[in-house]
């Protein structure tokens, strides 16, 4: 997929040796791409000497998830078209994408693409996480690597079979974006910035106002061990209050002021009597 480049940001010393299995797994499952890795908040580019499979890594002195990928955004090259941004903390298994086919159609132009500007494979997540939210499928399989049981998550993703519904409006990471509607809404946000929390919820407050609905296919699976960035030690409440306020200042309202706003499920996101971000959004993003 040469026109699909896999963009992961990394905190490479909280989460080095994940990075290194996500990188792997991913071009075993046969991802010919490019593969972008930021490391921010380093000068140290020895941990990526070992790992195979990148195209490009980089480091940034500025620390923050949001920064990065706007950086490996801005690197991707060629007729790459779609921009799929990665936590490091996941896993690919052998055919985690065989249903990704399902959501192609050839354009007038008479090539391929995806049917959805913005969209989001499903997540496989341990049992041990007690942040899974309800989207997710859950797997005892392994919260850390040193618990990872790698062959049970291969025999879950392989033999796995949806209900009749695979396609639902929701967003997560793993996602998919356009190039150019991720153009169009000026990518994450950085002031969420360094430790990122609300800003994914920023993200999809910007592809709702763009007038797109981003999907989530669930019979496309990913293993994600979470909370291995370092933004969920403990030690970030004060950046966690900042942020949440920034967002209510921005847009006028949060996830939590309003009844019936879902995130995961991507319902009620935009509330126009109670938006302030850009009086004139309709035209912005026309």
């Amino acid at each position: 997929m040469s026109f699909l480049t896999a963009i992961i940001p990394s905190f490479i010393d909280v989460d080095k040796e994940y990075m290194k299995l996500c990188v792997q797994s991913l071009r075993n499952s046969g991802f010919g791409g490019d593969i972008i890795v930021v490391a921010n908040g380093t000068k140290d580019m020895g941990p990526f000497r070992d790992c195979k499979g990148i195209t490009k890594a980089i480091t940034t002195k500025r620390q923050g998830q949001c920064n990065a990928v706007n950086v490996g955004a801005r690197l991707i090259e060629g007729d790459c078209k779609y921009i799929f941004v990665i936590n490091s903390d996941m896993y690919f298994a052998p055919g985690w994408d065989k249903h990704l086919k399902d959501y192609m159609e050839t354009g007038e132009d008479g090539r391929r693409r995806f049917i959805y500007q913005c969209f989001s494979p499903n997540l496989v997540e341990p049992v041990n996480n007690n942040g899974s939210a309800a989207p997710f499928h859950k797997l005892d399989a392994g919260f850390t690597l040193e618990e990872f049981n790698k062959e049970k998550v291969d025999e879950f993703i392989t033999v796995y079979k949806p209900s009749k519904k695979t396609v639902e409006a929701g967003f997560n990471l793993p996602f998919i974006m356009d190039v150019e509607l991720w153009r169009t809404i000026e990518g994450y946000d950085e002031a969420y910035d360094p430790w990122g929390s609300n800003s994914d919820t920023d993200l999809q407050t910007k592809v709702n106002l763009a007038g797109v609905i981003p999907m989530r296919l669930r019979d496309v699976l990913v293993y994600h061990f979470s909370n291995k960035s370092g933004t969920f030690d403990g030690f970030h409440q004060e950046d966690w209050t900042r942020n949440f306020e920034y967002y209510r200042k921005k847009f006028g309202y949060t996830r939590d002021d309003e009844p019936g706003v879902d995130v995961w499920y991507n319902k009620k996101i935009i509330l126009p009597d109670k938006l302030t971000y850009h009086p004139d959004w309709e035209n912005k993003y026309a």
